[in-house]
């Protein structure tokens, strides 16, 4: 056979392959962070990052489970309010590319202040990066953002710190610089957009808490002992009384439970525009438990004003057909595993 022609061979072998190492089906990720309520407790503010992807299979696993097709990725700032169960997107960050993210928000009375950025930092990945979309993606959110939760008008402020605090009036903003050996405490005068260090600290840690005690002076920890710093004149006095530096967080689970009614849809994952199929093939992932429990509650609530009863019963009589037709421990692993993709689809019965 000529060599073109097996060259030909073997490039239409290579496109078979990678055409066909992902599975028909996705994975769908829902992570909360920085979970924070307001004052009055009337709402919670949060990031919220969403990812889905096409796994890997065959050999395309090995050696440590392969790469994800990423279909849909996005990272934005809500808000939530508890009594009204409405969800608001204060800012869209898109589609971020960097895993690990450092993020902070700060509350306080109507104000928000919030900040984004990789784990290394931007600084690090202007150093150690040529790829031209990090610096886009820095020249368009390095720095902080102020928010005023009532008029929703926003402003940014660029420079290269980190756990923006702001101050109880709104005018002002601290934060963190960090170096190899020390860490800094800046001050940021909105009004002025100037700002200042406060205060070199050597510590080991990555990080230092924050918080305002009232406009003129903050809190911070240094090597396991707190001080009071005044703003104006840089003074930092030692003392012993406890301040308890977080005591607007809430836990994740408790986002988690109050958010759980809302529909992938609306956090701005649809499948009709990502992750197309008919409805037996949907009908079909739920069955097999194919994709993760997140991906089978999406397709459920895609398919809602479509199924009725009847369906729905299909879908449970085929679930336990399914079981059925197993042996062995695989009967063991779907029955315990589709106990929640079970009660999701009674849910829908009921």
């Amino acid at each position: 056979m000529k060599p073109y022609i097996l060259k030909g061979l073997f490039i239409i072998g290579i496109c078979f392959l990678l055409s066909s190492c992902y599975e028909d089906f996705i994975v769908i990720n829902s992570t909360f962070k920085s979970v924070k309520r307001s004052k009055d407790s009337s709402q919670v503010f949060f990031f919220h990052y969403l990812q889905a992807g096409q796994p890997p299979k065959g050999i395309s696993r090995f050696p440590d489970g392969g790469i994800h097709k990423i279909i849909y990725k996005n990272t934005s700032l809500y808000s939530f309010d508890i009594k009204n169960k409405e969800l608001f997107k204060i800012y869209d960050f898109g589609n971020l590319p960097f895993n690990n993210v450092l993020e902070h928000i700060s509350l306080q009375n109507n104000n928000i202040t919030f900040s984004i950025s990789p784990l290394m930092g931007w600084d690090w990945i202007r150093k150690h990066s040529s790829d031209s979309s990090f610096i886009k993606i820095q020249s368009k959110y390095n720095g902080f953002y102020t928010c005023d939760l009532e008029t929703k008008s926003l402003n940014r402020f660029i420079n290269e710190g980190y756990y923006p605090e702001i101050s109880p009036d709104g005018k002002q903003i601290i934060y963190l610089k960090k170096d190899t050996a020390h860490i800094e405490i800046w001050h940021l005068s909105i009004n002025k957009n100037e700002n200042h260090l406060l205060k070199n600290i050597v510590d080991d840690s990555p990080y230092t808490s924050l918080k305002w005690k009232n406009n003129e002076s903050i809190y911070f920890k240094s090597n396991d002992k707190t001080y009071e710093m005044y703003v104006n004149t840089n003074n930092a006095i030692l003392i012993k009384n406890k301040i308890d530096f977080k005591t607007d967080y809430i836990p994740i689970k408790d986002i988690k439970e109050l958010t759980s009614e809302i529909s992938f849809k609306n956090w701005g994952l649809n499948l009709a525009d990502f992750w197309q199929k008919n409805k037996n093939e949907y009908l079909q992932d739920i069955i097999k438990l194919n994709g993760n429990l997140n991906y089978r509650k999406a397709v459920l609530q895609s398919l809602s004003e479509d199924l009725n009863k009847v369906d729905l019963e299909y879908i449970l009589e085929q679930m336990q057909k399914y079981e059925d037709s197993l042996e062995a421990y695989k009967k063991t692993e779907y029955k315990l595993n589709s106990k929640e993709t079970k009660a999701l689809v009674i849910q829908y019965l009921n």
